[in-house]
């Protein structure tokens, strides 16, 4: 395993065979784009802090690897714009979770569409988020993007909900996964993907109900548990 939302870990999915990249964006004080999980560098690095109240060149200070061990000693927190430049050189898809932060960003969503713009990468990129009008501003920025609702509970109004305002898709969390879910979904042409699904046997039953995908951190197993090649 490698260190989250980092190069050596984009690099070892890409090794194992993932189909796509799910990552984490936040912007810094001074407007870069990064891709991190928590709101604060705490968990992840050596730091302590806010991302949004942090400029990148002190960001870039931090070592994102090292509570992995020193093979990893010395990753850093990515900008977007090279994580993007890695995923065109690839045949793999991304999906790009927006993070809420505890301070308005007026801009965000702009930003993001226009990077992804940048590098060709709209039709192969998911922008996700748990915030309804995080989604919306993505879709007036551009109709085009794809976007996917995250839940965290299964709700029967969720697949209708989402199709209403353009969700192609619906990121729930693994544990509110049914079949009824499923079901509803499929009438209204929106796909579900759970997320963090790490176990072989549920990899293997939500195929066979149809899942359009699964997001998972060992897309090795997953492969092997759908009898597909891991080799890319």
């Amino acid at each position: 395993m490698a260190p989250e939302n980092t190069m050596a870990a984009f690099l070892k999915a890409r090794e194992m065979g993932a189909d796509a990249l799910e990552m984490d964006v936040q912007r810094s004080s001074d407007g870069v784009l990064v891709v991190i999980h928590d709101d604060t560098v705490t968990r992840t690095t050596q730091g302590r802090g806010y991302v949004h109240a942090a400029s990148f060149s002190w960001l870039q200070t931090l070592d994102a690897g090292y509570k992995f061990g020193d093979k990893f000693r010395g990753e850093r927190i990515p900008r977007l714009e090279e994580v993007l430049s890695f995923v065109k050189s690839t045949d793999m898809g991304i999906n790009l979770e927006l993070k809420a932060s505890p301070v308005p960003q007026p801009g965000l969503e702009q930003q993001v569409v226009d990077v992804v713009r940048q590098y060709g990468l709209t039709e192969k990129t998911v922008i996700s988020s748990f915030y309804f009008d995080c989604l919306q501003r993505i879709k007036s920025c551009d109709p085009t993007v794809s976007i996917a609702l995250l839940s965290s509970y299964y709700s029967p109004v969720a697949p209708g909900f989402a199709k209403q305002f353009g969700a192609d898709a619906i990121h729930p969390n693994r544990r509110s996964v049914t079949s009824a879910l499923q079901q509803d979904a499929l009438r209204l042409n929106v796909k579900i993907r759970p997320y963090t699904v790490n176990e072989r046997r549920q990899i293997q039953l939500f195929n066979a109900w149809g899942m359009d995908a699964v997001i998972t951190n060992h897309p090795g197993m997953a492969k092997e548990a759908l009898g597909q090649t891991r080799s890319r």
